[in-house]
């Protein structure tokens, strides 16, 4: 029993040794020495808030520290006696686009210095080297640095954690693994702790000699990654590297991945403004040119697309014109078809408006059927009362302590271009900036008679602007609507100048005419003339305009209006229908089924047989026009009982329809 006594001392007394070994401190006066020479990495914080919001924000919830501090706390860095200044470079995200650019250290008595030049970095080791202006710590010396280093030994990490000033905690260096691509160099791995904002600052030994630049967390482990500090000297002097390893896939394009490289050098030494500006021109100009590239074969033109893979894809052989516009995809069995979002929330709004939104790609798709007391030409001029409109379903907030307030308005966008597709649509591109997350909305926005149809995104400003600005042009092609509005609806969109809207190459050339007698409508592709004795046709009338597509030598695909339905006096004992529509000949390839439908209307089997019908308390009649490449459809619908006068109105509307 003594003897199991003894023992059970000596376990503990052994234990309680390890547990001290593991828990080293740092001596009074290193620990003193690494605080005068590790320092926080901060950025200006952007006064001006463009946003609007429910109500006024409860800044004073915010803690203390943070509502009264002008800077952001974003890493750490430390100087060397070398007397240069270290950090991580993806602290400092030199390629990268952000919202704000004034960057600085900040020292422990918090005196503020700003980053002046760039000296050397690479992005793939994760280290960047700089000086700054004017700097005058006289008791800051800088920290020696060892090149050696021994696993299983004690090791310090110190850095501005969470962003709350300057700690040092203790770990071990567990091991070392070599870095993932080509193994050109060895990760130190090390158990001490390393939260946000540690990024940039060193590791160090027990002597307060830096061994490493904290770098990464491992995501599955209680293990944290430092770049060995020898490994800075592995880059030539005076030059910046950036090695960026990347996946791109086109947002409607399920099937593939795209693995690329983005390698580029810069002449050292510059200012960081210099630096910053000039990365991320080189990065967006290969961005774009990579996407053009990939994207090539998936375009209408492209050896990929339906229109050389699928001659005979039921894509080509129906007429658009729903209530919200579908999106061409490849899905994941590789097979082309049209989609919309899968659920769709409606926001009822005043004077007849409303948003349908759904989501769908990583983008938000909203339809808005605008009021009657805002015309399109509004929405085109002003894209704050757009955005402002759409916010109501986007529901974005602002975390303030523990409370989100939501925000009511985007204020006035920040970048607006436009984009012309490959149907001859004019898409309107607007920006807006959300600078407390530093993120951007970016909107891709096509007016249409009845309202305006949108993709909006909602990301970090860098993959807005280098990342869903391609995406979205490419996606754009993909889209289609047709045309849907009342009379006068339609006749405000056919006027709105060219100037502030071109209009779309499908209406390039088409009129809405109304005289005493008769209402024309003129397309480039038919002409329709509505007696009124036929239909009484007046500014609340529906017209809805819809479209097929077709090959094209040059482009690939075109679009063509097919479809032409009239409505006056919806819901009303006059209620009268008419119907146009023009059916191309299926591809040879085409489903049997597509085939079967197509032969029925030439046929002219019933009800295509030009004789009037009653059903369902209303009175129809179609007449079919066979060609060698196409039938067409003309159809009249009275409410009620009219088969005295129908086949004869049928008949006045026939003779006057103009093919072009």
């Amino acid at each position: 029993m003594k003897k199991f006594s003894k023992l059970f001392i000596l376990i503990m007394l052994l234990s309680c040794v390890i547990n001290v070994s593991a828990q080293e401190v740092l001596k009074p006066k290193i620990a003193e020495k690494l605080s005068l020479n590790v320092f926080e990495i901060v950025y200006l914080k952007i006064e001006e808030d463009p946003l609007s919001y429910e109500k006024e924000l409860p800044l004073d919830r915010i803690p203390y520290a943070e509502r009264m501090d002008k800077y952001d706390s974003i890493g750490t860095a430390f100087l060397l006696k070398d007397h240069k200044f270290y950090t991580a470079a993806h602290v400092l995200n030199l390629q990268n686009k952000t919202q704000a650019d004034k960057f600085y250290i900040r020292t422990q008595n918090k005196n503020i210095y700003k980053i002046k030049n760039i000296e050397k970095f690479a992005t793939d080791r994760d280290f960047v080297i700089f000086d700054v202006e004017d700097f005058n710590e006289p008791k800051a010396k800088g920290l020696d640095f060892d090149e050696n280093y021994v696993t299983n030994s004690s090791v310090f990490a110190v850095g501005n954690a969470q962003g709350e000033g300057i700690v040092m905690r203790n770990g071990l260096l567990t091991s070392t693994t070599p870095e993932s691509r080509h193994g050109n160099w060895l990760w130190l791995r090390f158990s001490a702790a390393a939260s946000p904002g540690n990024s940039g600052g060193p590791l160090v030994t027990p002597q307060g000699k830096v061994i490493g630049i904290v770098a990464m967390k491992n995501s599955s482990e209680n293990l944290n990654y430092a770049l060995p500090i020898k490994e800075t000297k592995n880059v030539s002097d005076c030059k910046g590297e950036i090695h960026s390893e990347l996946y791109y896939n086109l947002p409607n394009i399920s099937t593939q991945k795209f693995y690329h490289s983005f390698d580029f050098e810069i002449d050292l030494p510059k200012s960081i403004e210099e630096v910053r500006n000039i990365c991320y021109n080189a990065f967006h100009d290969y961005t774009e040119k990579f996407v053009e590239k990939t994207s090539a074969e998936y375009k209408y033109s492209g050896k990929k697309s339906f229109t050389h893979t699928d001659k005979g894809n039921i894509i080509y052989t129906n007429s658009y014109n729903m209530s919200f516009p579908y999106t061409i995809c490849l899905n994941e069995k590789n097979k082309w078809g049209c989609y919309s979002p899968s659920e769709t929330s409606e926001l009822k709004l005043d004077k007849n408006s409303k948003i349908t939104a759904g989501g769908m790609l990583g983008l938000v798709m909203t339809k808005l059927k605008k009021p009657d007391d805002i015309s399109v030409e509004e929405y085109i001029k002003n894209p704050k009362l757009l955005i402002d409109t759409l916010a109501k379903v986007f529901v974005l907030s602002r975390p303030v302590g523990s409370e989100k307030i939501n925000i009511t308005s985007f204020g006035q966008p920040s970048y607006t271009s436009t984009h012309t597709d490959t149907f001859g649509r004019t898409w309107l591109i607007s920006a807006f900036t959300i600078p407390f997350a530093d993120y951007a909305l970016y909107n891709f926005s096509l007016p249409l008679p009845d309202g305006i149809y949108s993709m909006t995104g909602i990301a970090p400003t860098h993959h807005i602007f280098c990342g869903f600005n391609f995406d979205m042009e490419f996606l754009s092609d993909f889209v289609l609507t047709g045309y849907s509005s009342t009379y006068r609806e339609m006749q405000e969109y056919l006027n709105i100048p060219e100037e502030v809207y071109p209009r779309h190459k499908v209406l390039e050339n088409a009129s809405l005419l109304q005289t005493e007698n008769e209402t024309i409508l003129k397309t480039d592709f038919f002409s329709l003339t509505f007696p009124k004795e036929v239909i009484n046709i007046d500014e609340k009338s529906e017209i809805n305009l819809g479209i097929s597509v077709r090959p094209d030598n040059q482009k690939g695909l075109t679009s063509v209006i097919s479809l032409c339905s009239v409505e006056a006096q919806k819901n009303t004992n006059d209620n009268t229908l008419i119907l146009y529509s023009k059916q191309f000949k299926p591809h040879e390839d085409s489903a049997e089924e597509t085939f079967d439908g197509y032969n029925k209307i030439c046929s002219k089997t019933i009800p295509y047989d030009g004789n009037p019908f009653e059903n369902e308390q209303k009175t129809s009649v179609f007449v079919t026009d066979v060609k060698e490449d196409s039938v067409s459809v003309l159809g009249l619908i009275y409410k009620g009982s009219r088969m005295d006068v129908i086949k004869e109105n049928v008949q006045k509307v026939s003779e006057k329809i103009q093919e072009n």
